[in-house]
Formats: structure tokens, sequence, C-alpha cells
């Protein structure tokens, strides 16, 4: 009797045994971090930037195992009376506006936000995976809805510089002129600059010829250091590979972007970037 009840007890010890060890060999381990960005978000990385803002912030993402995508979003110095009301990634270079491939649909609390999105599809895992893809993060406000911060996934802003050009700032002598126009510059940490240089109400029988940065404080004419247009590329967006003299050049010394046209080849409208 003895024995039997020793076998009995064996036996439902084995059985509880192997229950705990199914249990626990089918348990779904936790998922783990596959990337991760920290982002500089700034109202002077918007294409075109927000006139008189000022603010800055950081989003953190994490890609986990389990296609999610974990997100925590801080803005700093929101303007009064405005208020953050969405955020989402865009497919984009540092000077283009693309199209949204995620909304992120946060809720904010003041400046900050935080969530998690399940089931991200593979195909956009894939691409955030990939570094070489040109994406940004974007925050928008009840104010500026095109968005009020923004900053790439996979490169770095060293300079971001929306520049207002005017016939009233050549030098040694102003020009009076009806043509107005920005340059927009955006440097990359990856040595790349790219511009867009826009001329608007230019006088009838004239003609845009060129445009490029020169070194030179206010009120100084200096030599080129880049060629950023010809007469048949303005109002498009470029990208140049600059070397490391030009890229230090860019983001330390005083430095303008002249225009010039058929009828004041000196140049007819400039504005300084430092």
């Amino acid at each position: 009797m003895k024995l039997n009840c020793l076998k009995i007890g064996f036996a439902i010890s084995s059985i509880a045994l192997m229950m705990f060890s199914c249990k626990k060999d089918s348990s779904v381990p936790a998922p783990t971090v596959t990337k991760q960005w920290t982002i500089a978000l700034s109202a002077k990385n918007e294409v075109p930037a927000p006139i008189n803002r000022v603010e800055t912030g950081t989003a953190t993402l994490e890609l986990r195992s389990d296609n999610s995508l974990k997100y925590t979003i801080l803005v700093n110095n929101l303007a009064s009376g405005d208020a953050l009301m969405a955020a989402h990634l865009h497919v984009g270079n540092v000077i283009t506006s693309g199209g949204v491939i995620l909304s992120l649909n946060p809720m904010f609390t003041g400046g900050n936000a935080t969530g998690t999105i399940a089931n991200v599809r593979q195909t956009l895992v894939d691409s955030l995976k990939n570094d070489a893809n040109e994406l940004y993060f974007n925050v928008h406000s009840s104010q500026v809805g095109s968005g009020i911060v923004r900053g790439q996934l996979n490169v770095g802003i060293e300079l971001a510089a929306d520049i207002a050009l005017s016939g009233a700032n050549e030098a040694p002598n102003a020009v009076n002129t009806t043509a107005k126009g920005l340059a927009i510059l955006r440097l990359t940490s990856d040595k790349k600059l790219y511009s867009k240089v826009t001329i608007t109400t230019l006088e009838q029988g004239d003609a845009m010829a060129a445009a490029h940065i020169h070194k030179g404080a206010s009120g100084v004419s200096g030599p080129v250091i880049l060629a950023l247009n010809n007469s048949t590329d303005f109002g498009t967006a470029k990208m140049f590979t600059v070397d490391d003299a030009l890229f230090t050049s860019l983001k330390t010394d005083a430095i303008y972007v002249n225009a010039h046209s058929t009828n004041y080849p000196g140049g007819i409208v400039r504005g300084q970037i430092r």
C-alpha cells in the first residue's frame, strides 16, 4: 500500500513538472529593441521654416521585434496660445516635404507625448531599418498646421537657414528693384548641402543668371565659395556634396547668398547667412 502511494505521488509530481515545463516553453518572449533613434527637432528644420518660431525638441523612437514602435516626444518653448495636434513620419530629404508614411496619433499633454503603435506593417519596418532611406519626423500644431518642429531620422542637420534676399542688402551699393527672393539651405552631418533659391517679382526685361554663396560679412563683397544656381534651375531643390574645408566654412564663416541677373551681373538680391 505504501509503495502504491509512493508511485501515485511520483506520478502526480511528474505530471505537474511536465505541465510547468510546457507552460514555460510556450511563453512568448518579451519583444526586443531592433533599432532606436533620437531625433533633434527644430522649427528651423521645417520647409519653409515658420517665421519667428523658436521651438525645439526631441523625438525618441524604438522599433521592436514584434513590429511595434514606441515613441516619446518633447517640444520645448511652444508659443503661447499654440497647441500640439499631431505627429507623423514622412518620406523626404531635408529640403522636401513628402507624404505621410505613419501617423502616430499622440495624446499631447503640453509639449509631451508617449505611446506605442502596434503591428506596424512589414514593408514600413523594412524601410525604417534601412539607413539609406530619407525619412523625417514632423510635429504639427494648431497655429502651424504644416509642421512646427521637424527632424530627420537618419542624418543630423548642421545648418538650417531660410535667407530673405533683397536688393537693399547688395554691397557696396543697394539695388533698387522689385525683385525679392528666398534661399532655403540645409547642411547635413554627412557633408551635403541642400538648397532651393527662389526669386519673385523680377522686373520685366530682366532674367536671373546665377546664384552663389560668397564669403564675407554684411556690407562686404567677397569671393564665391559655392555656385548654387545657373539661369535654368532657380526654384529647384538641389544637393551638393562638400569637402571638409567647405563644410567647416559653411558652419562657421561670415557668408552670404547673392543672386545675379542679366541687368545686375554684380548682384540683384542678397541675404546674409551669418
